[in-house]
Parts: structure tokens; sequence; C-alpha cells
């Protein structure tokens, strides 16, 4: 078997996903959904999966979230004023419907800042001290709405960020940034040109970044760089994209996701450039987007939550941006569908996230999933307990001498452990066609599993699939396809 040709399908932690089913980096995968390649370098191992935790108590889609000083976690309706607070044992509870003097009620940014909760409506900024906000009674005596007035009063984004260089809350509003220094509100802060309207806000050194949007239908949006002091922004650069929705948080550089086409920019102080992308089929009936806040950092590996738009152009759920430490490459990969299910298939269709909070090793996710007239509203929280069912990956097209048929002797892997109930299956797609479970049989000596075909195909790809008994999982080592 040595003898003949192989194609390697390894090291799994050093291309991530590649950029089409096609082409790619050196080691990419077309598809890594529900896989660890980090924490082990050298195994693939299986992702823990996301639980749904808050049953039918949250009933409307959250878009926003504070991970507070005390302790717990809020998310906040992006359809009405409604508050929910997940504490420290778990449990989610509905502690205020927000009511404002003037404008809706819809929530449109959210924060903490020096001990004080913060929340948005159109026209007004409501506030309450953290140490006085644990649980619905303490919400419904301690709470200060309508505490500051927005003086455009934005119907879509008020977009909230402390800088840490200056200890300020920015908020944004229309095209003023307005801001809270230390308890006092001014409406504005910073004024840009209409009609740029701010829809997040970043950081780089100590200078506030401002992103703009103007509408679905406008191609072209600016980044404004701002040293917080000056009268008027310091420097701005424009891209041909629908809006600038997230910064990415990373260490020491900056990633905004622009557009809707999945396109990330890195941001060098003065010009974004094109930096990477979320690999998918983008169109005008097909588009998707990451939001302000469904974004997070867990222990260094960048979250950044991909929201179905139109047409489904990629999957949707949580990416992960990581390595192991500064040898290996940044990869991006897909780790965490959400918890619902169609039958016992991973949904990434028609969903949205909206927030992502992260507390420590807990990592908490909002999300909606639209089927037709069917909504179905989550916030799920990683499952340190349980694996994730359905976890697989998919090679890119791989094929010899395309001008030439390949006999496909066989797939194999190598596993470092195969726990009790677990399994791996391999599928092998000929010329395009669907996908094929193939024949394999364990080699509990050598510790690998070993599919034998013997098809004349042109191109190939390879599915690995696994199957997980609770917190245990299969761990691969390395795979190859054996052909003559």
């Amino acid at each position: 078997m040595a003898n003949k040709p192989t194609i390697p399908i390894s090291e799994f932690n050093k291309g991530g996903l590649a950029d089409s089913k096609w082409s790619g980096v050196a080691n990419s995968f077309y598809k890594l959904t529900g896989v660890d390649p980090h924490s082990s370098p050298g195994l693939l191992k299986v992702a823990q999966k996301m639980t749904k935790m808050s049953g039918t108590t949250v009933t409307e889609f959250c878009k926003e979230r504070v991970v507070s000083s005390n302790g717990r976690v809020y998310f906040f309706s992006s359809e009405s004023g409604k508050i929910w607070e997940i504490d420290s044992a778990g449990s989610i509870t509905l502690v205020l419907t927000t009511t404002a003097a003037a404008g809706e009620v819809k929530c449109l940014g959210a924060c903490e800042y020096q001990g004080y909760i913060y929340w948005a409506t159109q026209s007004r900024l409501h506030r309450i001290l953290a140490t006085d906000a644990e649980g619905a009674s303490e919400w419904a005596a301690n709470k200060a709405l309508n505490w500051a007035t927005f003086t455009k009063t934005d119907l879509l984004f008020h977009p909230m960020y402390v800088n840490t260089g200056n200890q300020v809350l920015y908020i944004g509003d229309a095209n003023y940034v307005a801001q809270v220094d230390a308890g006092t509100f001014s409406a504005m802060a910073l004024d840009m040109v209409a009609p740029y309207r701010v829809k997040s806000l970043g950081q780089i050194g100590t200078d506030l970044l401002v992103g703009t949007w103007v509408s679905d239908t406008i191609t072209q949006t600016q980044i404004f760089r701002w040293n917080t002091w000056s009268v008027s922004f310091t420097s701005s650069d424009t891209i041909p994209e629908v809006g600038i929705n997230a910064f990415i948080p990373t260490d020491n550089f900056v990633i905004v996701q622009a557009g809707l086409a999945g396109n990330l920019y890195s941001y060098d102080g003065e010009r974004l450039k094109l930096y990477k992308k979320i690999p998918g089929d983008y169109s005008p009936t097909k588009y998707g987007s990451v939001g302000p806040s469904a974004i997070g950092n867990l222990n260094g590996d960048i979250l950044m939550g991909f929201s179905n738009g139109l047409g489904d152009p990629a999957d949707s759920g949580v990416y992960r941006m990581a390595s192991y430490d500064a040898k290996y490459p940044l990869i991006m990969d897909f780790p965490y569908p959400i918890s619902e299910r169609s039958g016992t298939d991973l949904v990434v269709t028609g969903v949205e996230i909206g927030a992502i909070a992260v507390s420590g090793f807990n990592v908490y996710v909002s999300w909606r999933h639209t089927v037709g007239a069917t909504i179905t509203i989550g916030i799920d929280k990683l499952d340190y307990s349980n694996k994730l069912e359905k976890a697989y990956l998919e090679t890119r097209v791989i094929h010899v001498k395309r001008e030439e048929f390949s006999t496909v002797d066989s797939v194999m892997f190598a596993y470092q452990e195969m726990p009790t109930s677990c399994d791996l299956d391999v599928y092998l797609s000929k010329n395009y066609a669907a996908y094929v479970l193939m024949d394999h049989k364990v080699d509990t000596a050598r510790l690998i599993i070993n599919g034998e075909q013997g098809d004349e195909v042109s191109v190939l790809q390879v599915k690995l699939a696994f199957t997980v008994s609770g917190n245990t999982a299969p761990a691969i080592e390395s795979g190859a396809v054996f052909v003559k």
C-alpha cells in the first residue's frame, strides 16, 4: 500500500476553511463543521455542542447583550423593551420591559460602563447600577428610564463602546456620536456628514473607530478614526461596501466585517484592506452579514456569528478564527452551529445570530431561525458536558489527472482514540455526485479505519462524519486517499 499514489488529508489546524470547493490554501477543507483542530495541535477533535437554555422564557430575538460585573449576563430584545437576565446558576428571568418617554422601545445598543448598565432605545438612554440589578424586583425598583435623550433618535442603531484609552462610553446616533463621561451625557461628541449613520464602534490605540452605513442599496461606506478630543474626525477611508457591520475583537490588530458578501477587512490605522472572506456563494439574491454584537473572543479565539440575509449564501452560525499559538496560522472554521435541529440534522440555513456573550469560559449565543412562516427563537450556551453530534469535514475537490480516470482503492483515517459507542463514517463523492457511505473496517491494532471502494473517478471528495457519545468522540491524526 505504501507504494501506491496517496493524497494526504492532514494538518487540520493549518489551512482552515477553503475559499471554495475547488480552491484554497494548502491543507484547507471545504467544510470544517463542529470540529476542533486547535486544542491539541496535530489531532482533529469534535467541538462542544451548543445547547438551548432559554426554553420558552425568551420569546423575542435579542441583538444586544451585556456581560455584567455583577456576575450576570443580560440579553435585550430587538423587538420590544424586554430584558432577560441569566444568573450564575443558568436560570433565565425576564427582569424588565422597558418603557420610553418617546420613540420606539426596541433595544438598539447596550453596555456596562463604570458600574452602570446602559441600554438605548430610539430616543432615550436608560441605565441601572449593576449591583442593584440582580433579579426582576431590583430592576423594577432601581431602573433609571429616560436618563438621557438622543438628538438624532436613530431608529435602527445605537451601538455602544467603552474606549479603554480615556474611559469614556461612546454611543452612535445617526451621524452623531454621543458620549457618557463619568456620568455626564453629551448628545454630540462627534458630528459626521449625513447620510452616514453609525452602525458599529471599535478602537485602535486610544482612538475611536466609527463604522458607518447609509442604506442597503448604497454600496459605499466609510470608517472614521477620531482621537476623541479634536472637534472633527482624524481620518477616514471609503470602501465600496454596504455598511461596516462589526468590529471583530482581536489582539493588537483591527478586523471589520463589511458589506453583504462575507468580506473581512484589516485596518492599518488609515486604510481598510481585504483580509479574508467567509466562504460562500454570494449574489443579489444570496447575502448575509455579521451583526454589531454578534462577536466575541473566547480565550483568544475570535468568534463571529454569520446571519443569513437572503438565500443562504453560506452556512449560518458561529464561525471562529483561531490558532493554538503564534507558531501556527490563524485559520477560520465553523465550530458552533446553533442548537436547533431539522430532525437530527444540523440547521445552518435560515439562521440569524443576534448577539454573542462571553463570560469566562461560558459562551452564550442568541439566534432566530426562520422556515417559511415559522420562527423559532433561542439562546444557546456552549455545553462543556457534550460533544456536537453530526460534526464533519469535507475535503476540497481532489483529482490526480483530471483528464484520466483514477481508481480509488481505499480511504484511510488514523485515529488516536475511538471511545465506546463512537464511530467514524467515511463518504465518497464521485464526479460531483452525492456522497455515498463507504464500507469500512476498523483496525484496532493499528488504530485506523479503512474505507474500500475500487471505483473509477475523474474527481472526488471525501467526507468524514463523527459519531459521538455524550462528551466522548473520536480524535483523528491524519487520513489519506489511495489511488491506482
